[in-house]
């Protein structure tokens, strides 16, 4: 294990229990991805989501944490909408995080299931990589909760 960056791929995979729309609708609009948006112990303030889904459009954000209030800020754009199928975007190197892109699709399951497969790519260190597992199926743990609500 090194912590120096390196070029990696991840995929993280989630069935729902939920039309793929409504997860799409959670993932694209502003109020809906406030609520659930960020690892445990995090949130995101409404005030802090901007979202222009098209490519090229802006998607920016700030996760705070529950405790201390410390403010992590994301500046991303989107590259590619296919709504309700595919949702990508990318973001420059930022807070010491290497440049890197992920790709969203939303898979309908049939029977109001969607498989929601993220896969990311980019800089990272290993142990960035560790954080980036736990935080995605931590929030992906979150969106679960929010779309079955």
């Amino acid at each position: 294990m090194t912590d120096e960056m390196t070029y990696q791929e991840l995929d993280i995979v989630r069935v729902f229990d939920a039309p793929r729309q409504l997860v799409w609708d959670a993932w694209t609009d502003p109020d809906q991805i406030a609520a659930w948006w960020g690892p445990a112990g995090m949130h995101t303030p409404r005030e802090s989501v901007e979202m222009d889904v098209r490519p090229g459009g802006v998607f920016r954000l700030t996760m705070v944490m529950d405790d201390s209030g410390a403010e992590f800020p994301s500046d991303m754009r989107f590259t590619e909408v296919d709504e309700p199928a595919k949702l990508a975007y990318e973001w420059d190197a930022q807070r010491g995080l290497g440049a890197g892109s992920t790709v969203v699709t939303f898979t309908d399951l049939g029977d109001g299931r969607t498989e929601l497969t993220n896969h990311f790519a980019g800089w990272i260190t290993d142990t960035v990589r560790g954080f980036m597992v736990q935080g995605t199926n931590q929030q992906l743990d979150k969106l679960a909760a929010y779309v079955t609500r």
